[in-house]
């Protein structure tokens, strides 16, 4: 498995590296750095994106367990950290992040439910959005093909997504439940809490219509700010975009880049989606890859403090634990 990662990694950069040389480093670099110390102010508007997307997930849990905004706030920027950095195939975030609610007081099935149907919520989101993206380009642009090769790809990807709600609906995590329950006294960091009654506990979070509304709202929403972050991004490096324009990108490339889950941090994958669909609306293949990079920057600028915050924060669990006074055998 670590081979496979390190294989998929190394190709990722090589792929990156092999973009960036063909159209010339130096004209690359260029790009890249004409946006500045805008790359401080597009960290600062994706806090805006992760709070709505932190409301999506608390929209899912409140009725259960009632928490600050800022406790999901903080717990989404660690998930996304971990997801964005870290080779674990866009879910190993997701399990600190239900883990960091678990050891606040969720408890291990509510925070595990939450966790489960918020990333389904998202998908579904995403889902949605890359069809709008599809819709936009079919309707701007004079060459339909890649449009439709999208779509077609799209509705491909579709059933997998019901089915994976309907293996949800039919027990598949009872069995993740069993597994969890057995590894649960043999590791001291699983044990956050009881994880019986995850099962149950998705399907009532399936069962609240209305949470479920709320949070794919917010979800979308944090999908359509992702817009204003391509256009901010552009802005600062000197090349006017229009909304639509920047709606298809943003939207078809995040598609793209979901679709190379596999690869860690999709790399090679992101720069491939900016350049294909960057370059249709009049982005030079340079300007194309530099807005990809300064993607990355951001996501270095909000991911190492988020990583950094996530060790701290178990270190301080670890030394309380530590320091707890064991009971005396009888």
């Amino acid at each position: 498995m670590k081979l496979a990662v390190a294989f998929f990694a190394l190709l990722g950069l090589a792929v990156v590296t092999l973009l960036i040389g063909y159209f010339g480093f130096g004209t690359v670099g260029a790009a890249f750095l004409s946006a500045g110390w805008g790359m401080v102010v597009i960290a600062g508007y994706h806090v805006v994106s992760l709070g709505c997307a932190a409301m999506g997930w608390r929209a899912l849990v409140q009725r259960t367990w009632q928490a600050p905004f800022l406790l999901y706030l903080w717990a989404r920027w660690i998930r996304e950290s971990v997801n964005g950095l870290m080779p674990v195939g866009q879910v190993g975030g997701d399990i600190v992040g239900a883990r960091l609610l678990a050891i606040r007081g969720a408890g291990a099935a509510v925070a595990g439910a939450g966790a489960v149907v918020d990333k389904t919520v998202e998908v579904f989101s995403q889902f949605v959005f890359s069809l709008l993206g599809v819709a936009l380009l079919l309707y701007v642009s004079a060459e339909k093909s890649l449009g439709w090769s999208v779509a077609i790809g799209l509705l491909i990807f579709a059933p997998l997504l019901v089915g994976f709600v309907v293996a949800q609906r039919m027990g598949m995590f009872r069995l993740l439940e069993r597994f969890l329950l057995k590894l649960e006294g043999k590791s001291s960091w699983l044990s956050v809490g009881n994880v019986s009654g995850l099962h149950d506990t998705i399907l009532d979070r399936y069962g609240d219509r209305r949470a479920l509304v709320r949070s794919f709202f917010f979800h979308l929403l944090t999908w359509v700010l992702g817009i204003g972050e391509v256009w901010l991004t552009a802005y600062f490096m000197g090349f006017e975009l229009g909304f639509l324009e920047a709606a298809i990108i943003e939207s078809l490339a995040q598609a793209v880049r979901s679709a190379g889950f596999v690869i860690p941090g999709s790399l090679g994958v992101q720069e491939g989606g900016y350049l294909l669909f960057g370059t249709m609306f009049g982005l030079s293949p340079e300007v194309a890859l530099g807005l990809s990079l300064v993607r990355r920057v951001r996501q270095l600028l909000i991911g190492i403090p988020g990583l950094i915050a996530w060790q701290i924060s178990e270190g301080q669990r670890l030394v309380v634990a530590r320091r707890r006074p064991t009971m005396p055998p009888d």
